[in-house]
């Protein structure tokens, strides 16, 4: 923005006598057509030059004008002779002149003054603005610190009332005692504005607790030092609770006072923990001490850190041969010690229990089998601490277990011979019904035809006893018959699919019952025995389907598979319940002893109303071949 203060002196005058110039020549033009206004533009560019100019601009333009009003408005035409008659227009010129300027150096002055109070306003209002802003950004800082502390009393109320920890400010000066609200709540006080007096603080106390409190506190004040201890509190209703107060020192201020702040701890449930934990350990010894089994507990190394005194009796050593020792030092199981440590890191890692079981060697004595259960222990916070290990001597049990595998052993050989016997049994009690009787049996039959031919022609009531006693022997003959194929079906002996062959049509015979046989065995190399063995489950199989399963439909299945030969019986009848023991009923049982008899395995699929299925496997390597 142009301002003519901007300017210098030398062009303010130039500017001054443009405007003079400017005045003259119109002054000129208007002379001829206006006579009477010349002067009037003359004050006017006094004016304009005062107003723009100031106080030497102005003074300037008078003078100019004085001296142009005298050369060309007053005759005869210069100022140095003026005639008395234009002496009172050059004066009353002149002094209009002086005013018109002493009004515009005035109106200028007045318009810089009030241009500079006008900028010092505006400066002043910037500083304003600027303080106004600081202190709004002072006053927000301020709310936002007072929030802030608000939240942090909050907080720390909070705070304090979850940990059960009071805080308090003792003025020892003043005698003045300053306590948070859960300082209040430990002593079981309500809260209120102001703490309790030292006396009554102090009949809340343990009895037992107070003198020692007391030199404490003393001592600690004495020596304007740190102090620290644990104490009881006593409610009026007989509650106890646990204390434990910490107490510090402040600086002194500038009046000498002297105070103390600290803070008070419910410790009580961590007390009780403690004593609870206690017990419980105690309780833990006095088990693990007088335990028969053994126990071990393993630190987060896989040390040993306890052993009881059953563990140093089975294992023939010192405790303190192998405490906080390696696993490697008197090692003698049979499981590697790097196993070992790996089944510890697991259950320590993870918390999960293990078992194993083992033997372990003491020197030239017997060895030890031992089975061992590995848990993980936690501290307080659910975090794994340790791992204890029981291990209880299982040697007797292990042999009893393997007198009584071999006991079975010797019933099962036993069981078999015996079936053995009995087959054979069978099968000579068949031959000799089939070559003894049944030869007598068709000899007798064919003397009574003979007699009836002879003398039944001559004799009527002897044909007709004839007859009868023909028919008598026929029904014998069938009957022994039917006792031969039951104690062995002559089936047997063409081999395991004939023999299954007959008996599956046997059963549809005398149940009605469908019954298909599937074989995709084309060689089978079983010795006499073996397929007795396995006729015989079958044949109890269906015998069951036949008397208990009321089934519409049932399959018999011989196959080979993976070097196994593998026999199935299934039904769809009523199912059972292989849970629920029936007495008197020996059919499952003895199908389970043949099958051990040959080494194999049976599996029995059933639920009410499903069905069953009976499957035998029979390893080819364990049955005996031509």
């Amino acid at each position: 923005m142009f301002s003519w203060r901007h300017l210098s002196f030398t062009k303010r005058e130039g500017f001054v006598l443009v405007f003079m110039a400017s005045a003259l020549l119109i002054t000129r033009w208007m002379r001829l057509h206006f006579p009477g206004a010349q002067g009037s533009l003359l004050l006017c560019s006094i004016a304009l030059s005062a107003r723009i100019g100031g106080t030497r601009s102005g003074i300037f333009a008078v003078v100019l004008s004085i001296i142009a009003f005298d050369n060309r408005f007053a005759p005869p035409g210069h100022s140095l002779f003026i005639d008395a008659a234009d002496a009172p227009r050059l004066i009353i010129f002149s002094m209009t002149g002086l005013f018109i300027g002493t009004l515009g150096v005035a109106q200028n002055n007045a318009t810089k003054t009030l241009r500079r109070t006008h900028d010092k306003l505006v400066a002043t209002l910037g500083e304003l603005k600027e303080a106004n802003t600081a202190l709004q950004l002072e006053n927000t800082e301020r709310k936002q610190v007072q929030e802030q502390l608000a939240w942090s009393e909050a907080f720390l109320t909070e705070g304090q009332k979850i940990s059960h920890t009071g805080s308090w400010r003792w003025n020892l000066s003043l005698g003045r005692l300053i306590w948070s609200d859960e300082q209040f709540r430990i002593f079981g006080y309500e809260v209120q504005a102001q703490a309790p007096s030292i006396e009554s603080i102090t009949k809340r106390i343990h009895s037992d607790d107070r003198d020692e409190l007391r030199r404490i506190v003393q001592k600690a004040v004495s020596q304007w030092e740190r102090f620290e201890c644990e104490y009881r509190v006593v409610y009026p209703d007989g509650t106890l609770k646990y204390v434990q107060g910490v107490g510090c020192p402040v600086l002194q201020d500038l009046h000498g006072s002297r105070e103390y702040i600290g803070t008070t701890v419910d410790i009580t449930a961590r007390r009780q923990a403690e004593e609870v934990l206690r017990k419980s350990e105690r309780e833990f010894r006095t088990l693990a001490e007088n335990s028969p089994d053994e126990v071990i507990r393993y630190d987060m190394n896989c040390h040993r850190i306890y052993v009881n005194p059953a563990f140093v009796r089975s294992r023939g050593t010192d405790a303190e041969q192998v405490l906080n020792q390696p696993l490697e030092v008197h090692w003698g199981a049979d499981i590697p010690v790097d196993r070992f440590k790996e089944i510890l890191r697991q259950v320590l890692q993870t918390g999960t229990p293990h078992q194993l079981v083992g033997i372990w060697t003491t020197g030239p004595g017997m060895p030890l089998h031992f089975a061992l259960h590995i848990v993980a222990e936690r501290n307080g916070n659910g975090e794994i601490i340790s791992a204890l290990a029981i291990g209880r001597n299982i040697t007797s049990l292990k042999i009893a277990q393997q007198r009584l595998e071999e006991s079975r052993l010797l019933l099962r050989q036993l069981a078999g011979r015996s079936e053995s016997v009995r087959e054979e049994e069978r099968k000579h009690l068949a031959r000799e019904l089939h070559d003894e009787l049944g030869q007598y049996l068709l000899a007798l039959r064919m003397h009574i035809s003979l007699l009836s031919i002879e003398y039944g022609g001559s004799n009527h009531a002897l044909e007709a006893k004839a007859q009868s006693m023909i028919g008598l022997v026929d029904s014998t003959i069938k009957t022994v018959r039917n006792v031969m194929t039951t104690l062995r079906p002559v089936e047997l002996d063409m081999g395991i699919l004939a023999a299954l062959e007959w008996l599956v049509g046997e059963f549809v015979k005398q149940t009605g019952v469908p019954c298909e046989l599937h074989s995709d065995v084309t060689e089978i190399l079983l010795c006499e025995r073996s397929t007795t063995a396995i006729f015989r489950i079958a044949q109890e199989a269906l015998r069951n389907v036949g008397r208990h399963a009321d089934a519409t439909k049932a399959e018999v299945c011989f196959k080979q598979q993976d070097g196994d030969y593998i026999l199935e019986v299934r039904d769809n009848g009523m199912g059972f319940d292989p849970s629920v023991k029936t007495s008197g009923s020996f059919g499952l049982v003895g199908i389970r002893e043949r099958v051990l008899m040959l080494d194999g395995e049976v599996s029995i699929t059933t639920a009410l109303g499903e069905g069953s299925t009976i499957r035998v496997h029979v390893p080819v390597s364990a049955v005996p071949q031509y």
